[in-house]
């Protein structure tokens, strides 16, 4: 009778412990999640929204990144509302940045680590994302406060919902699964303005997220598109100088 207790209590015992967990127990969770793996591949869309008193702006991205240690990546952002978009790629040995809008790709050098091409600046990102955390921008940095706010699930997954406080002033809700994976992330600013006060939200929805992707060979191969040029630096195209009458 005992073992037969006993043997009922344990799985409870640790149902009750998943949902009690700390936000700051899940917080080392996802950054662990994305630490371990050696290649990261995510599609997501990313909506940008900002408010000025009654007038708004929304901006509609989708992303692609799929990145591989060391300094492996192929990054691309299309507007929703342009043709084309941005293109960022690392062979291992070169960086190529194209830019369709230009009809340009920039070459050089490629950095040694995936931190030094994403954080060129060397500045660590404000927010907790998957990149932060595959690059080893740990959480404690960024987070003033957190708390879990309850379960949701997003595309039939369960997910956990963090809040988090940050320390530039900003908020941010994550949402991850049980293998402490984000599939989603939210973050919203807020500045006053003497039009009203400018609020900005960006919210972005993963609608893939594969740890250790297998990829073909050539993957990290880049080729100029036909009708590009290879710039040292990037050329805007000059407006007409109006004539004066």
């Amino acid at each position: 009778m005992r073992k037969f207790l006993m043997a009922f209590l344990f799985p409870a015992l640790s149902v009750s412990l998943t949902f009690a967990q700390s936000p700051e127990a899940l917080l080392s969770k996802t950054f662990k999640a994305y630490q371990s793996l050696s290649g990261l591949r995510v599609r997501s869309t990313i909506v940008a929204e900002q408010k000025v008193g009654e007038a708004s702006m929304k901006r509609t991205i989708s992303h692609e990144a799929t990145y591989q240690r060391p300094n492996l990546l192929r990054v691309k952002w299309v507007e929703e509302s342009e043709q084309g978009g941005i293109t960022v790629v690392s062979d291992g040995k070169n960086l190529f940045t194209q830019i369709d809008a230009l009809k340009q790709v920039k070459k050089e050098a490629a950095p040694k680590t995936l931190k030094e091409i994403v954080r060129s600046n060397d500045r660590q990102s404000p927010v907790v994302d998957e990149l932060s955390c595959f690059i080893g921008e740990g959480w404690k940095d960024k987070v003033t406060a957190a708390k879990v706010v309850g379960k949701e699930t997003l595309n039939k997954r369960t997910t956990t919902k963090i809040q988090l406080t940050l320390k530039d002033g900003s908020t941010q809700n994550l949402w991850v699964d049980e293998k402490g994976f984000i599939w989603r992330s939210q973050r919203r600013l807020e500045q006053d303005h003497p039009g009203g006060k400018i609020t900005l939200t960006i919210t972005e929805t993963f609608n893939e997220v594969t740890a250790n992707p297998k990829l073909p060979k050539d993957f990290f191969v880049y080729k100029m598109p036909t009708g590009f040029k290879q710039v040292s630096e990037f050329q805007t195209p000059q407006m007409p100088q109006r004539q004066q009458r």
